[in-house]
This record gives C-alpha cells, sequence and structure tokens, in this order.
C-alpha cells in the first residue's frame, strides 16, 4: 500500500478508493485490510489523514513539506499548495497567544476553473 501511494505521491485517495485500486491488483484484500493498514502508515507518518470535514477522510504521502489544500465543491478535486506569508502569520498568532502548535490544516472549499467554465453548480453544502 506504501509503494501505491509513492507512485500516486501527489494525489489523494480515501479508503474506499484505495480499495478498489489496489483490489484490480490484490484480490483478496478486505476492506477492513485497507483501513487497519492506512492507519498504520498514518501512525508511522508514512501517511498523512486529511479530515475535509464533510465526513471524508483522504490519505496522502507524508513527504515532510507542509502544506494546505483547495477543495473544489463541485468536482472534488483537490489541489495542493504552499504560502510562507501564511505560514508566517499563523506562527506569529501562536506566539502571540504563547500557544505551541502540535499540528495544523487549512482546508479552503470553492470551485475550480473547469467547473467554473462548464457551468457546473455546487452540489456540496456551505461550509463553516
Amino acid at each position: 500500500m506504501l509503494e501505491f501511494f509513492q507512485e500516486h505521491a501527489r494525489d489523494h485517495f480515501t479508503a474506499e478508493q484505495v480499495y478498489k485500486l489496489l483490489n484490480e491488483d490484490i484480490r483478496n484484500m478486505s476492506v477492513a485490510t485497507v483501513y487497519r493498514v492506512l492507519g498504520q502508515l498514518v501512525d508511522a507518518d508514512l501517511l498523512s489523514g486529511v479530515a475535509f470535514g464533510d465526513g471524508r477522510m483522504v490519505y496522502e504521502l507524508n513527504d515532510g513539506t507542509r502544506h494546505d489544500h483547495l477543495v473544489c465543491t463541485v468536482c472534488g478535486r483537490i489541489y495542493e499548495f504552499f504560502d510562507a506569508e501564511i505560514e508566517a502569520r499563523q506562527q506569529s498568532i501562536a506566539n502571540s497567544l504563547d500557544f505551541t502548535v502540535t499540528g495544523r490544516q487549512l482546508v479552503l472549499f470553492g470551485m475550480c476553473a473547469g467547473c467554473r467554465k462548464s457551468g457546473a453548480q455546487a452540489n456540496a453544502v456551505a461550509r463553516k
């Protein structure tokens, strides 16, 4: 499974997607096994699990770089980005509150250019 994520280093997958894609090659893998192994890989810091607040968890290779996400609420595509100013501002806020950051996640929801151009309508509820 780790090899699968290494081959798809910039992609994000739900457990169900991993199960479906790996079962094309490994016929006797159960969904429970996928969840168990994903949990072990997250615990070992080899994968990151990202909760997008809509009830789904996606997994990605943990390459040690910090980044944030944009999620299209129409097609579900996930974009990664990094911004040094955002990073610095978050750290500054934490420092001003004498707060030690042990984890962070910034996710922006909206509509990608492709969905806007196609006239697609947002099918997800507004996120808080």
